[in-house]
């Protein structure tokens, strides 16, 4: 008989219980359980400035939509302010025989601070990255598409990452 023919092993009771003791001993507890530091923040976060050059545009729209729909709407008076800056470089990575690029390579870089309303002086910050890539077609509407959908890609994932590293440190956090 094979290994691949083999029956899987039965988790047995003692098995499983004896895991979940040793993975409730070793401290971990869920980042948004009950009663959790990160939980209380929800609806604790006003949604500052988000800068990227001159104007706001479509990325730092879908940027601030995803943190605002995730942290929450402050109810009364917010515990902290967010405020953060994006910078997005792109690479041509594919070029054709006619010099013309085919693939581009999107970096986005967002840099975080966390202040309490009315004080200059941070109490958490941060820098996170992500990555993206999209396709230049034949077509300029298509590949115009696509390097949008990048850019909300791209967009999104930052914010997810700066509400991810928020919520690792709320213990930490000032109350």
């Amino acid at each position: 008989m094979s290994w691949s023919e083999r029956p899987p092993l039965p988790l047995s009771r003692r098995g499983l219980l004896l895991g979940l003791l040793a993975l409730g001993g070793c401290g971990f507890r869920p980042m948004y359980g009950e009663g959790s530091p990160a939980r209380a923040l929800q609806g604790r976060i006003a949604v500052g400035d988000v800068t990227r050059g001159e104007t706001p545009d479509r990325m730092t729209y879908a940027y601030r939509d995803h943190l605002r729909r995730r942290l929450g709407a402050p109810e009364g008076a917010p515990r902290y302010r967010l405020d953060s800056r994006i910078r997005v470089t792109s690479t041509g990575l594919a070029i054709a025989e006619d010099n013309a690029t085919t693939r581009y390579n999107l970096t986005g870089v967002a840099t975080f601070t966390l202040t309490v309303p009315g004080t200059a002086e941070p109490v958490f910050s941060g820098t996170v990255d992500s990555y993206s890539a999209y396709s230049a077609t034949g077509s300029v509407y298509a590949t115009r598409i696509a390097q949008r959908d990048a850019e909300r890609r791209i967009a999104e994932d930052l914010a997810e990452r700066v509400i991810t590293r928020i919520a690792a440190q709320a213990d930490a956090l000032p109350t």
